[in-house]
């Protein structure tokens, strides 16, 4: 009877650490990022101060769609995106415009820190999420 119910111990214990784990999946992948965020950029841009204000909608998948203004254009612009992050809520944009920032991002994708890695600026923001919805398509 003790070794059945040590049995039985070991089964549940190992059942609950195999559902955390499964459960930890929606935590710090691309599935942690779904749905509207705003944000807010400043920084340098080819020496000269920038600032940029926008929303982007992350898919869950790994795609975002962007809407912004900027210091430079002063109008209404749009981008896409691939994303990835990894299991220590690191990951990296890419922009077809060719743009490249690493992020940073809470564990329960509320919100997000971000620095540009390419070209010739010192950019870099903060990311909350304003809607569980994709606004952006």
């Amino acid at each position: 009877m003790k070794t059945k119910l040590m049995l039985c111990t070991s089964v549940s214990v190992l059942t609950l650490a195999v559902s955390m784990e499964a459960a930890g999946k929606e935590y710090c992948s691309v599935k942690t990022l779904k749905g509207t965020y705003s944000y807010s950029t400043q920084g340098y841009y080819v020496g000269n101060p920038y600032a940029e204000s926008g929303m982007e909608s992350y898919n869950g998948a790994g795609n975002v769609v962007n809407t912004y203004t900027d210091s430079l254009g002063r109008a209404n612009a749009g981008d896409t995106a691939t994303y990835v992050i990894g299991e220590d809520c690191h990951g990296t944009v890419t922009y077809n415009s060719g743009s490249v920032y690493n992020i940073y991002v809470s564990p329960n994708g509320d919100s997000m820190t971000y620095i540009l890695t390419s070209g010739d600026g010192v950019i870099a923001g903060t990311s909350h999420r304003v809607s569980n919805k994709l606004i952006l398509k």
